[in-house]
Protein backbone atom coordinates (compact mmCIF):
# COMPACT_ATOMS: atom_id res chain seq x y z
CA UNK A 1 0.00 0.00 0.00
CA UNK A 2 1.53 3.26 -1.06
CA UNK A 3 -1.23 5.75 -0.39
CA UNK A 4 -2.81 6.95 2.78
CA UNK A 5 -6.56 6.94 3.45
CA UNK A 6 -7.89 9.46 5.94
CA UNK A 7 -11.47 9.26 7.20
CA UNK A 8 -12.77 12.29 9.12
CA UNK A 9 -14.84 12.21 12.29
CA UNK A 10 -18.58 12.55 11.74
CA UNK A 11 -19.13 16.02 13.24
CA UNK A 12 -22.94 15.90 13.15
CA UNK A 13 -23.04 12.73 15.26
CA UNK A 14 -20.46 14.18 17.63
CA UNK A 15 -22.66 17.25 18.05
CA UNK A 16 -25.58 15.01 19.03
CA UNK A 17 -23.46 13.63 21.87
CA UNK A 18 -23.53 17.12 23.41
CA UNK A 19 -27.21 16.97 24.35
CA UNK A 20 -26.90 15.01 27.59
CA UNK A 21 -23.82 16.82 28.98
CA UNK A 22 -25.37 20.18 28.15
CA UNK A 23 -28.55 19.23 30.00
CA UNK A 24 -26.44 18.20 33.01
CA UNK A 25 -24.50 21.47 32.76
CA UNK A 26 -27.76 23.47 32.74
CA UNK A 27 -29.77 21.56 35.33
CA UNK A 28 -26.89 20.87 37.76
CA UNK A 29 -26.50 24.53 38.80
CA UNK A 30 -30.28 25.14 38.67
CA UNK A 31 -30.90 22.30 41.11
CA UNK A 32 -27.92 23.31 43.27
CA UNK A 33 -29.16 26.89 43.77
CA UNK A 34 -32.84 26.00 44.05
CA UNK A 35 -33.21 22.36 45.18
CA UNK A 36 -36.57 22.95 46.88
CA UNK A 37 -38.07 23.75 43.48
CA UNK A 38 -37.26 20.29 42.21
CA UNK A 39 -37.38 18.01 45.28
CA UNK A 40 -38.73 17.67 48.84
CA UNK A 41 -37.88 20.30 51.43
CA UNK A 42 -36.29 18.15 54.16
CA UNK A 43 -32.99 19.87 55.18
CA UNK A 44 -31.12 16.56 54.98
CA UNK A 45 -32.54 15.87 51.50
CA UNK A 46 -31.65 19.37 50.32
CA UNK A 47 -27.97 18.91 51.14
CA UNK A 48 -27.85 15.54 49.37
CA UNK A 49 -29.65 17.11 46.42
CA UNK A 50 -27.19 20.01 46.31
CA UNK A 51 -24.21 17.65 46.43
CA UNK A 52 -25.68 15.48 43.67
CA UNK A 53 -26.45 18.56 41.57
CA UNK A 54 -22.86 19.80 41.97
CA UNK A 55 -21.47 16.43 40.83
CA UNK A 56 -23.86 16.33 37.84
CA UNK A 57 -22.98 19.91 36.88
CA UNK A 58 -19.22 19.27 37.06
CA UNK A 59 -19.54 16.02 35.10
CA UNK A 60 -21.62 17.87 32.49
CA UNK A 61 -18.97 20.56 32.21
CA UNK A 62 -16.12 18.07 31.80
CA UNK A 63 -18.00 16.01 29.20
CA UNK A 64 -19.06 19.12 27.30
CA UNK A 65 -15.45 20.34 27.13
CA UNK A 66 -14.21 16.93 25.96
CA UNK A 67 -16.87 16.59 23.25
CA UNK A 68 -16.45 20.17 22.00
CA UNK A 69 -12.67 19.70 21.81
CA UNK A 70 -13.12 16.53 19.74
CA UNK A 71 -15.73 18.27 17.59
CA UNK A 72 -13.48 21.26 16.89
CA UNK A 73 -10.41 19.10 16.32
CA UNK A 74 -9.04 19.14 12.80
CA UNK A 75 -7.47 15.70 13.25
CA UNK A 76 -8.53 12.83 11.05
CA UNK A 77 -10.69 10.23 12.82
CA UNK A 78 -9.06 7.19 11.20
CA UNK A 79 -5.93 6.86 9.08
CA UNK A 80 -5.04 3.74 7.11
CA UNK A 81 -1.57 3.55 5.58
CA UNK A 82 1.28 1.14 4.88
CA UNK A 83 2.15 0.92 8.60
CA UNK A 84 -1.33 0.13 9.86
CA UNK A 85 -4.39 1.85 11.31
CA UNK A 86 -4.47 4.92 13.52
CA UNK A 87 -7.90 5.49 15.10
CA UNK A 88 -8.41 8.64 17.16
CA UNK A 89 -12.21 8.58 16.97
CA UNK A 90 -12.29 6.17 19.89
CA UNK A 91 -11.80 7.10 23.56
CA UNK A 92 -9.32 4.23 23.91
CA UNK A 93 -6.90 5.74 21.41
CA UNK A 94 -3.65 3.77 21.40
CA UNK A 95 -1.88 5.27 18.42
CA UNK A 96 -0.79 3.18 15.47
CA UNK A 97 -2.06 -0.39 15.28
CA UNK A 98 0.50 -2.11 13.11
CA UNK A 99 -0.57 -4.50 10.36
CA UNK A 100 1.99 -7.02 11.62
CA UNK A 101 0.16 -7.18 14.97
CA UNK A 102 -3.28 -7.76 13.43
CA UNK A 103 -4.20 -11.43 12.98
CA UNK A 104 -7.77 -11.01 11.69
CA UNK A 105 -10.56 -8.49 11.21
CA UNK A 106 -14.13 -9.15 12.28
CA UNK A 107 -17.30 -7.16 11.72
CA UNK A 108 -19.87 -7.43 14.49
CA UNK A 109 -23.22 -5.82 15.26
CA UNK A 110 -24.05 -5.39 18.94
CA UNK A 111 -27.57 -4.00 19.06
CA UNK A 112 -27.53 -0.75 17.09
CA UNK A 113 -23.74 -0.45 17.31
CA UNK A 114 -21.59 -1.76 14.47
CA UNK A 115 -18.04 -2.68 15.48
CA UNK A 116 -14.91 -3.60 13.60
CA UNK A 117 -12.80 -5.83 15.81
CA UNK A 118 -9.08 -5.92 15.09
CA UNK A 119 -7.81 -9.19 16.53
CA UNK A 120 -4.18 -8.97 17.55
CA UNK A 121 -1.42 -11.30 18.65
CA UNK A 122 -0.21 -8.65 21.12
CA UNK A 123 -3.21 -7.37 23.12
CA UNK A 124 -1.12 -6.33 26.13
CA UNK A 125 1.06 -4.09 23.93
CA UNK A 126 -1.97 -1.99 23.02
CA UNK A 127 -3.54 -2.07 26.48
CA UNK A 128 -0.28 -0.78 27.95
CA UNK A 129 -0.09 2.01 25.33
CA UNK A 130 -3.63 3.24 26.10
CA UNK A 131 -4.50 6.24 28.24
CA UNK A 132 -5.07 5.32 31.89
CA UNK A 133 -8.81 6.03 31.58
CA UNK A 134 -9.14 3.56 28.70
CA UNK A 135 -7.22 0.60 30.11
CA UNK A 136 -10.19 -0.86 31.99
CA UNK A 137 -12.43 -0.63 28.92
CA UNK A 138 -9.80 -2.25 26.73
CA UNK A 139 -9.48 -5.14 29.19
CA UNK A 140 -13.27 -5.58 29.05
CA UNK A 141 -13.10 -5.52 25.25
CA UNK A 142 -10.47 -8.26 25.42
CA UNK A 143 -12.77 -10.37 27.61
CA UNK A 144 -15.91 -9.86 25.51
CA UNK A 145 -14.50 -9.69 21.98
CA UNK A 146 -11.10 -11.42 22.35
CA UNK A 147 -9.42 -8.18 21.35
CA UNK A 148 -8.89 -4.80 23.01
CA UNK A 149 -9.00 -3.03 19.63
CA UNK A 150 -12.43 -1.92 18.40
CA UNK A 151 -13.41 0.63 15.77
CA UNK A 152 -16.91 2.09 16.13
CA UNK A 153 -17.84 3.13 12.60
CA UNK A 154 -20.69 5.46 13.63
CA UNK A 155 -18.14 8.02 14.81
CA UNK A 156 -16.64 8.25 11.33
CA UNK A 157 -17.79 9.77 8.04
CA UNK A 158 -17.89 6.47 6.21
CA UNK A 159 -20.47 3.74 5.85
CA UNK A 160 -19.83 0.69 8.08
CA UNK A 161 -19.79 -1.85 5.25
CA UNK A 162 -17.46 0.29 3.12
CA UNK A 163 -15.11 0.85 6.06
CA UNK A 164 -15.01 -2.85 6.92
CA UNK A 165 -14.29 -3.74 3.29
CA UNK A 166 -11.55 -1.07 3.05
CA UNK A 167 -9.82 -2.29 6.22
CA UNK A 168 -10.01 -5.93 5.10
CA UNK A 169 -8.65 -5.07 1.66
CA UNK A 170 -5.73 -3.08 3.06
CA UNK A 171 -5.03 -5.83 5.62
CA UNK A 172 -4.84 -8.42 2.82
CA UNK A 173 -2.53 -6.12 0.81
CA UNK A 174 -0.25 -5.70 3.82
CA UNK A 175 -0.11 -9.48 4.35
CA UNK A 176 0.75 -9.94 0.67
CA UNK A 177 3.58 -7.40 0.94
CA UNK A 178 4.97 -8.99 4.11
CA UNK A 179 4.98 -12.43 2.45
CA UNK A 180 7.02 -11.03 -0.47
CA UNK A 181 9.68 -9.59 1.84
Amino acid sequence: MTNKTEIPINKSKTALLLILPLLALIFGPLIYFSPETFFSESPDDLEKTRLSAMVVGIAGLILTIMIVRKWLSQKTGLTIDASGITDISNASYTGLIEWTDITSIEGKKVGPIKLIILHTNQPEKYINKAKKMAIRQMKKNLQFYNSPLLIVSSRLKMNYDDLLELIRTEFEKSKGQSNQS
